[in-house]
């Protein structure tokens, strides 16, 4: 089965951003958030008013928003920027450090926050790797889990491009998506030592692609049935895969720089991408929102299906706010 993203499922009609990402469904308010992580943006928009777009910006140009979650406070949300965590506050419109993370002099210059997730018990997994200005990626990256008290544990090292994760119900499996090497890890999770053990390869991409050069999976979101929904950088698909990391379908998008996804609305049954702009680092370059030929990365889509896709719902931030 082919399914087809359209320009009638670019959402919202008027938005348009450079690297978006993070796309994230806050189950409690019907409300849609992801970050514009370049620009620093954090964005959210009401399902139920959609004239109601909310922005939050951080002042610093040097700044940059790697991924946010849920907290206990609906108008507050977490925020992974490059050097630490903050506070996003939508009733302030204030961005915020609260801690940082533990690097040396040359980390500061050279890393940066990436994708992560909230896992069952409130902890933050967050991926770091290098800043844009530092060109080629290079093995100095990490995947670290921050407790709500702010003790941090160093559980992978020597990482390139650290992305989308996902853990199963219980919380024993971890899923690590390793862009730069095309591959989708699983680990075996035990919280009470937290040790990740049994590193085994779940999806290659290559596999799926293997007339694409460089099919980087990127953002995810697995379903309670363990389904997989990848967006896979430089293909224009959504990958979709059962538990056994066997392909079910591809979702064909209108942009060839898919960068995350996830599922939500009211009935369950909607899935919302995230793109990027074909020339997302290149500040003197419009982007522009009514143009809708050729490549529509930036813009981000929502997808009705006519079932409950069963997604896992976004875990909430244990930390006090």
């Amino acid at each position: 089965m082919s399914i087809e993203v359209t320009t009638q499922n670019i959402f919202p009609q008027d938005y348009r951003g450079r690297l978006t990402e993070g796309v994230t469904y806050d189950y409690r308010n019907n409300q849609l958030l992801w970050i514009d992580i370049i620009l620093g943006q954090i964005h959210r928009v009401s399902l139920t008013d959609l004239n109601k777009h909310e922005i939050l910006k951080w002042d610093n140009p040097k700044e940059s928003v790697g991924f946010i979650a849920l907290t206990e406070v609906e108008d507050t949300v977490l925020v992974a920027a490059k050097s630490g965590l903050a506070y996003g506050n939508f009733k302030t419109g204030k961005l915020e450090y609260f801690f940082k993370y533990p690097f040396n002099e040359s980390e500061q210059n050279r890393l940066r926050s990436n994708d992560g997730i909230i896992d069952p018990w409130g902890n933050l997994w967050i991926g770091v790797m290098n800043d844009f200005h530092v060109g080629s990626v290079q093995e100095e990256g990490y995947l670290y889990r921050i407790t709500p008290e702010l003790k941090l544990d160093v559980m992978l090292t020597n990482t390139k491009i650290s992305n989308g994760l996902a853990f199963n119900e219980d919380g024993s499996e971890l899923y690590w998506t390793d862009s730069e090497n095309f591959t989708i890890f699983k680990f075996k999770y035990d919280k009470d030592t937290n040790k990740l053990s049994s590193k085994t390869p779940f999806i290659y991409t290559k596999d799926f692609y293997p007339d694409i050069k460089s099919p980087e999976p990127d953002g995810m979101v697995r379903t309670e049935t363990g389904d997989f929904y990848s967006a896979v950088f430089n293909t224009g698909t959504i990958l979709h895969t059962n538990h056994k990391g066997e392909l079910i379908d591809k979702i064909h998008v209108p942009a060839e720089r898919c960068t995350c996804v996830t599922i939500g609305g009211p009935e369950g049954n909607e899935l919302f991408i995230n793109t990027a702009n074909l020339k997302l680092d290149d500040f003197d370059a419009e982007i522009n929102s009514e143009d809708l030929f050729g490549d529509l990365g930036g813009f981000l889509f929502r997808l009705k299906f006519k079932h409950d896709l069963k997604g896992q719902k976004k875990n909430i931030w244990g930390g006090k706010v």
